[in-house]
């Protein structure tokens, strides 16, 4: 925490921080509920210090089942964290052991129910699915039992085999078979149109959210919206730019205490990467791209420079409505191929 309170220090001795307006604090990465009180009270205030905050500020902390009584609950929410992100994951155990996730069902259902009493209006539950071993009624019952709760907002990911992680080498030796495409494709339609048919909005691919519970952070990252981030492994993006401290905390904290930079690399981005970015993120989004916004932003038409690779996918993929070209629903399941052709 002297550490991450420090590198915010170094940063306003290096920018004029007085011009710089926060909407969004997202306190994240590993599990930040369990710091104390204290702890966060010293974050926020020497954010409060440095930065100005916006009145109606989103400031959302993650937590894991089990691992966030109701004392801290409570505590951090007096403290003006007024969004909970909580990883849910699966309600079944058999999953929950495959993933390597140490909370129990029972610690989902009580930790959910502790950061209602606790105050908490706006809370997100993360889940997965397309899990080797789950199948699609598993999968929709508990969606169910988890919109019976009620959160406003719900994150539903399909697993992804990464590189370096167990489940990689797992898949790699043939020890673990990931489901079908047409399986994984399935219980994200159903899942999504359970969702939608209980109030939740898909607006975003994978996330999903009632009437103004809508995750402004993550907008600002699917939007372009310059955003600071502090702490090992931290990517920022302001002014074109984009920079990112090393990932080890052990480096971290040595680089701090020496009172050496902790950014490990940047890269300022052309103007035809931000186009890529732009076209690969707002495809992601229900409001989809806008050739009026898209014009705007880069002096060009959508149309005129793209036009050729999208009357492909036109109408099965996108279609265009008022003046935004937005996925259909068989777009979504190819959204990564789409925008990848689209962004050449």
């Amino acid at each position: 925490m002297q550490a991450l309170i420090a590198e915010f220090q170094q940063f306003a001795q290096k920018m004029d921080t007085t011009h710089f307006r926060l909407s969004t604090i997202f306190i994240g990465g590993g599990t930040p509920s369990l710091l104390m009180p204290r702890h966060v009270e010293s974050l926020l205030n020497e954010i409060q210090r440095i930065f100005t905050i916006d009145h109606q500020v989103e400031i959302t902390m993650e937590a894991n089942p089990g691992e966030a009584p109701f004392e801290k609950l409570r505590a951090f929410n007096d403290l003006g964290v007024n969004r909970l992100s909580m990883g849910v994951q699966s309600l079944q155990p058999n999953l929950l052991k495959f993933m390597s996730r140490i909370h129990t069902t029972e610690q989902a259902r009580q930790t959910f129910s502790a950061a209602r009493k606790a105050g908490f209006k706006n809370i997100n539950t993360d889940l997965i699915f397309a899990i080797p071993g789950q199948t699609n009624e598993v999968w929709l019952s508990d969606l169910a039992e988890v919109i019976e709760w009620n959160p406003g907002h719900i994150s539903a990911y399909s697993l992804t085999v990464e590189e370096g992680t167990a489940l990689h080498r797992w898949v790699s030796n043939q020890q673990v078979k990931m489901l079908p495409e047409l399986d994984d494709a399935g219980m994200y339609l159903e899942g999504r149109n359970l969702l939608a048919d209980n109030g939740y909005r898909p607006y975003e691919i994978s996330n999903y959210a009632k009437p103004g519970f809508e995750c402004r952070h993550n907008l600002h990252y699917w939007t372009q919206v310059p955003y600071l981030s502090f702490g090992p492994s931290a990517h920022s993006y302001f002014e074109n730019r984009r920079w990112w401290n090393v990932r080890s905390l052990d480096e971290y904290l040595k680089r701090m205490a020496l009172k050496i930079p902790v950014m490990e690399s940047e890269e300022t981005l052309t103007l035809e990467q931000t186009r890529a970015e732009y076209i690969f993120t707002r495809l992601r989004l229900s409001d989809g791209i806008s050739r009026r916004d898209y014009h705007k932003r880069f002096g060009c038409d959508f149309v005129s420079l793209h036009g050729k690779r999208l009357e492909k996918w036109l109408p099965k993929h996108i279609v265009l409505e008022d003046d935004h070209y937005r996925l259909t629903q068989d777009g979504l399941l190819l959204a990564d191929d789409i925008a990848a052709d689209l962004m050449v």
